[in-house]
């Protein structure tokens, strides 16, 4: 009669036979429940990655479904790893992407969780965010009138401000950007509801006069440039 193998022996056979020996996986049972992680376990294998039965320093890749970032970081950094920075903590995602290639696919920034674990941030986000190109669009998209289009065509130009942007000779403005240039700090404020409404109550009634039939609803933020858009729409 053969003898079954002891399973520490067959892990060890899979991670011998495994097409991925530098990806080392481990699935965190919280919130995935013991029989999908089995699961998930016998279907990485089969496709040649190795899962790791035990966390160790020898994983490189800890997955999770735990939806619950604070509790998944504390309990991660209870299990006595030397260097939890040097893991990569990821959203089931990676795992979902990676059995559907067939193969490990890179990281992304979708698939982290660990810096926003560690620190309530990512960091890929704020250095996208702090880009040059990012920061001029966004100061330029800020002015009425001024689309994405435009906007990147002025940061083509070399343009980094509103400055440069009034200063140089072959930019010609529409009606609206003009409007949105002499008025920026007057159209950026937001405004309260209350004001909001009663620009509203100004609209309701001119548009019942040509319509009286008419519903009006203000949507969105409560800024200025949304009652102009309104206004502007009416005297078409």
């Amino acid at each position: 009669m053969l003898k079954r193998s002891k399973p520490a022996e067959d892990s060890f056979c899979r991670r011998e036979e495994a097409t991925f020996q530098d990806v080392r996986i481990f699935l965190v049972e919280r919130k995935m429940g013991r029989s999908r992680r089995s699961f998930l376990t016998q279907l990485a294998r089969s496709k040649g990655f190795v899962v790791e039965d035990i966390l160790s320093d020898a994983v490189t890749h800890v997955v999770s479904e735990d939806s619950q970032s604070s509790s998944l970081w504390a309990w991660l950094k209870g299990r006595s790893l030397s260097d939890l920075s040097t893991v990569n903590v990821l959203d089931i995602s990676w795992f979902t992407d990676s059995m559907r290639e067939g193969r490990p696919v890179p990281v992304e920034t979708k698939h982290l969780i660990q810096e926003i674990l560690q620190y309530g941030r990512s960091f890929e986000v704020e250095k996208i965010l702090s880009d040059e190109r990012c920061q001029t669009l966004k100061l330029f998209t800020s002015v009425f009138g001024v689309g994405p289009k435009t906007a990147e065509k002025w940061y083509r130009r070399g343009l980094r401000s509103f400055s440069d942007v009034l200063a140089q000779p072959g930019i010609h403005l529409n009606r609206m950007q003009q409007s949105g240039f002499l008025h920026y700090g007057d159209i950026s404020r937001a405004v309260s509801k209350a004001e909001a409404r009663a620009v509203g109550n100004i609209i309701d009634e001119a548009v019942h006069v040509i319509t009286p039939n008419a519903i009006l609803a203000l949507t969105g933020g409560f800024r200025r440039y949304k009652a102009c858009l309104l206004l502007s729409a009416l005297k078409l």
